[in-house]
């Protein structure tokens, strides 16, 4: 597998995202956190929601989909008992979007908006469920893909990792094969840069580290006003 990863603060004084990509011991995660609650508080949840992930994962000696469950639950319920000890980072949480990798299959979940996408052969889908105001509006066909882009409340989200007690997880089983590429990322980047763009960009791919480069300035070209956070994955494995 090849992972790379890149963050840019962009246009906000802070930035409140976190990535990680791991590939050791015979396991190969990654995940994108976008936290939410203000400079301190927003940092502090996706941190604590990246290092809890990657705790649990790492410590598991099979990552299934109840591992990974747990390992959400286990975050948010870590970001909950922090923001309930600190009065100054109340009400703080985080998104949460991951990958398991193996050479035929990939594992993910996703808790918010921060989205994966996979890209095969030219095409690419979004794998995950973006939880969100205009993503209910959108799948109740209140409202077009496109109108969701400039609506008012489109930064609304409607479930994330900290802010209740408890916390449902989406989960995902996916086949991928090689040259496969993933891609996880914070709404700064999928809010700005369309599907058409990132083929593009993942088309004329000669070096990952350099199209993730790519992808987060194109982001801000755009005129992105968030924290931009992408994480790619291509699959370099055989068909076992």
């Amino acid at each position: 597998m090849n992972l790379t990863g890149r963050t840019k603060t962009g246009r906000r004084p802070h930035n409140e995202d976190a990535y990680l990509i791991a590939n050791r011991n015979g396991r190969c995660f990654a995940a994108v956190s976008d936290g939410m609650g203000g400079h301190a508080a927003g940092e502090t949840a996706s941190r604590i929601a990246i290092d809890t992930l990657d705790r649990v994962l790492s410590a598991a000696d099979r990552i299934d989909e109840a591992v990974i469950r747990d390992a959400f639950v286990e975050a948010n319920r870590a970001v909950f008992e922090a923001a309930a000890a600190d009065e100054t980072k109340h009400g703080m949480g985080a998104t949460l979007v991951c990958a398991v990798l193996n050479a035929n299959t990939f594992l993910a979940a996703n808790v918010g908006d921060s989205r994966l996408y996979q890209y095969h052969e030219g095409t690419i889908h979004q794998v995950s469920h973006d939880h969100s105001f205009v993503a209910e509006l959108v799948r109740r066909k209140l409202i077009t893909s496109e109108e969701a882009k400039s609506h008012p409340r489109r930064n609304l989200i409607t479930r994330a990792i900290g802010t209740e007690s408890s916390v449902k997880v989406d989960l995902f089983s996916c086949e991928w094969t090689k040259n496969d590429i993933l891609l996880l990322c914070s709404d700064g980047l999928s809010g700005s840069l369309g599907e058409d763009e990132l083929i593009a960009l993942l088309n004329a791919s000669t070096d990952l580290d350099e199209t993730c480069a790519k992808m987060i300035e194109q982001a801000y070209e755009n005129g992105s006003t968030d924290n931009i956070t992408a994480v790619l994955v291509k699959n370099t494995e055989d068909a076992q």
